[in-house]
């Protein structure tokens, strides 16, 4: 579906519009099950710390960019 170029500008467009999750840390690219999802860079992070804590409080965003049947096309 997408040429690299393409695709390198549509996820820098989505970062644009959407550049930070509700719990204030950065969105980032990320691959699950074949798909193209921006999500909050801090949604799988371990850490059990008072700053992590306090980030959950506010939930972590994720939206699919691209389901795996697209971006396999």
């Amino acid at each position: 579906m997408h040429h690299d170029r393409s695709l390198v500008g549509y996820i820098e467009s989505a970062i644009d519009r959407t550049p930070f999750c509700a719990c204030g840390a950065p969105m980032v690219p990320a691959e699950h099950d074949g798909a193209l999802f921006l999500e909050c860079a801090t949604h799988d992070d371990d850490r059990r710390g008072v700053i992590a804590r306090v980030r959950a409080l506010f939930g972590h965003d994720r939206q699919l960019l691209l389901a795996a049947e697209e971006l396999a096309a």
